[in-house]
């Protein structure tokens, strides 16, 4: 299983730096398993591989899944649900 570790809560506010066992990268988000996921799909980890959200000193994760469902989705965070994932159109990034 891939392991996502949180590190620390940024200010209060949701968002979480963590980092990829293995894969060598870290990160910063409201969904950090969700965000690890499209990372490590780019880096060529196989789809179906399985991935989980691990607290610090927990040995059992938190969030399972598959790498492939959690690369296409995200959290609606008004209705607080899954829906599929979509990258933000280039020009209207800042």
């Amino acid at each position: 299983m891939i392991r996502v570790n949180l590190l620390r809560e940024i200010d209060g506010h949701g968002v979480f730096d963590y980092e990829i066992d293995g894969y060598g990268v870290q990160g910063r988000s409201r969904q950090p398993l969700l965000d690890a996921c499209r990372q490590v799909k780019r880096m060529g980890a196989d789809p179906a591989d399985r991935i989980g959200l691990f607290r610090s000193g927990r040995e059992r994760p938190d969030l399972v899944g598959s790498v492939g469902w959690g690369a296409e989705h995200t959290v609606d965070e008004v209705h607080t649900h899954f829906v599929k994932w979509r990258p933000f159109p280039e020009g209207k990034v800042r």
